[in-house]
């Protein structure tokens, strides 16, 4: 009986969590290792609103990103200089035998608390730590864009983006707006020790042609824009663009 209590009180130790180990705040789910890159295929549409129906341009490319090195900013912070080459689609030559052209310069800081990236010179907080499923951040905080509540819509979870598998996933709603003639929607997901592997903006507008606008309305209209409006907007879409980035490769070189 003496042996059994005292493997009980072992085991029960042996259960408890190490007091010394660190909490798990999601901090790797954004790596900030020089030399730390990861590579997108993106795809992107515009609607140009001038010619009915509208003129869609399709650009396709590819994108890396790649954490070059880490300066002390104007704060006294660690900035990551974050350096983007491309790679425009030729139907003609694969993308493994062209070269990176180096297409701009970022910068992103990584604090205990959030990730504030500065694209094409404005800031947003991408993140915020810890990961948890009831965060709620202003990712305009840092810019006069105006408010913008950003959350998390899951962690952890398994996904397969750009063919590649990934056991721990979070989702960040950026944006989410949708009527019948307009559709603004953005989100990004990243990985744990990858960093951003998805990205979706989506900023369409959508108008029926302008020659039914007659008055009187004529009698085929009310039929017309009722099928005219049960189409997904991005097939009616008049104005705007969207785009996607997906992964497809990353690492440390």
């Amino acid at each position: 009986m003496a042996l059994f209590i005292s493997w009980l009180l072992i085991s029960s130790v042996s259960c408890k969590r190490d007091p010394g180990l660190a909490p798990d705040l999601g901090y790797n789910y954004f790596p900030d290792q020089p030399g730390r890159f990861v590579v997108y295929t993106v795809d992107s549409f515009f609607y140009n609103g001038i010619t009915t129906p509208a003129t869609v341009i399709n650009t396709k490319f590819q994108i890396k990103e790649k954490i070059e090195s880490v300066y002390t900013d104007n704060e006294g912070r660690p900035t990551m200089r974050l350096e983007r080459y491309i790679k425009m689609y030729d139907p003609a030559v694969p993308y493994s035998a062209m070269s990176w052209t180096l297409k701009d310069v970022w910068a992103q800081n990584k604090t205990k608390k959030n990730v504030e990236r500065v694209e094409e010179n404005v800031r947003f907080v991408k993140l915020l730590f810890p990961v948890r499923e009831d965060q709620v951040w202003n990712g305009n905080a840092k810019n006069t864009i105006g408010e913008e509540n950003y959350k998390y819509e899951f962690f952890d979870l398994e996904r397969t983006i750009g063919n590649i598998k990934f056991d721990s996933v979070l989702q960040v709603s950026q944006h989410n707006e949708t009527s019948l003639v307009h559709q603004v929607y953005a989100e990004e997901k990243y990985a744990r020790n990858a960093g951003m592997i998805y990205k979706r903006v989506i900023d369409v507008n959508s108008q029926p042609p302008s020659s039914w606008n007659t008055n009187p309305p004529m009698p085929f209209l009310s039929d017309s824009l009722s099928a005219f409006y049960a189409r997904p907007i991005l097939s009616r879409a008049s104005s705007g663009f969207h785009y996607t980035m997906i992964v497809n490769a990353y690492g440390i070189e």
